[in-house]
C-alpha cells in the first residue's frame, strides 16, 4: 500500500458528518469496506474508500435503501433508474397522504355538522385505489422523462392499439414543445365524480400541463394532455 494516506474511522466521521455506528452498519451490509493496520482492530480507510463512503451517504440522503445501493454496486441497477424509481415512490406516498388528508378534512366537516361518521354517508366523493394513484404517479414520471416502456406497461391492450408508440411519440413531442422548462409536479388528484379518473398537474416555465388518466382494472384506458395557465391556479 506504500505511502498511501489512511484515514482513521473517527477522522472519516468528522470529514463526512456521520457516525462510526453508521459506518460499521454499512460495512456489515457490504456496501462499504475498511482495512486494518497491523494488529489493531480499529478501522481505517483509503482515499478511494472515503470517496466511496461519501457517494453512499449521498445516495442515502436521496432516500435510496441499503438494498438498492447494494444492487447498484453489483451493476444490477442503473443509477438514473434507481433515482427515478425513488422519486416515483415518494410522489406516490405524497399522493396517498394527500388523499388521506382530504378524507380527514371531510370527516372533520362531517363531525362539525353533527354527522355520525360511523353510520352516515358523510363522504363527498370516493377516493381512487392507492394502486391507481401509484400507477398515475409512475406514468406521469415516465411521460416527463420519455420512459415509454413504463408507460406502455400500464396501458390496456385496447389503449396500446388506440395509441401506438410512434403516434404517442409525435403527440408528446408536439405537446411538450411549447411548455418550457419543467418546474414541479403541483399535485395529483382524483376526479370528484369519477374516482377512476386521476389528474396530474405539472408546472412548466411557460404553461401548465394537465395529464388525465382513465383507469379500468388498474390499467390505463385513456390518456389526455391539456394545457392550463399557471397564473390562474
Amino acid at each position: 500500500m506504500g505511502n498511501e494516506r489512511l484515514y482513521d474511522i473517527a477522522e472519516v466521521c468528522r470529514l463526512l458528518g456521520t457516525t462510526s455506528r453508521t459506518l460499521r452498519f454499512y460495512e456489515e451490509k457490504g456496501i462499504i469496506a475498511s482495512i486494518t493496520v497491523g494488529t489493531s482492530s480499529r478501522r481505517h480507510y483509503t482515499e478511494a474508500q472515503v470517496s466511496h463512503i461519501r457517494n453512499v451517504l449521498v445516495l442515502r440522503t436521496l432516500g435510496l435503501s441499503v438494498k438498492s445501493i447494494a444492487q447498484l454496486q453489483a451493476e444490477k441497477y442503473d443509477l438514473k433508474d434507481a433515482v427515478l424509481s425513488k422519486r416515483a415512490e415518494m410522489i406516490s406516498y405524497i399522493n396517498e397522504c394527500t388523499s388521506k388528508i382530504n378524507l380527514l378534512n371531510e370527516a372533520i366537516s362531517a363531525l362539525e355538522s353533527d354527522k355520525n361518521i360511523f353510520c352516515d354517508d358523510w363522504q363527498h366523493s370516493e377516493t381512487p385505489k392507492t394502486e391507481e394513484f401509484a400507477i398515475a404517479s409512475l406514468c406521469t414520471d415516465a411521460i416527463l422523462h420519455q420512459n415509454d416502456d413504463i408507460l406502455y406497461h400500464f396501458f390496456s391492450s385496447r389503449m396500446t392499439e388506440y395509441l401506438p408508440r410512434e403516434v404517442y411519440t409525435v403527440l408528446r413531442k408536439d405537446t411538450f414543445s411549447v411548455l418550457g422548462d419543467l418546474i414541479l409536479l403541483e399535485k395529483s388528484v382524483a376526479d370528484p365524480v369519477y374516482p377512476n379518473i386521476i389528474y396530474s398537474f405539472i408546472r412548466f416555465s411557460k404553461l401548465g400541463l394537465k395529464i388525465k388518466f382513465v383507469f379500468y382494472s388498474e390499467k390505463i384506458e385513456g390518456l389526455w394532455f391539456e394545457y392550463y395557465n399557471t397564473n390562474e391556479r
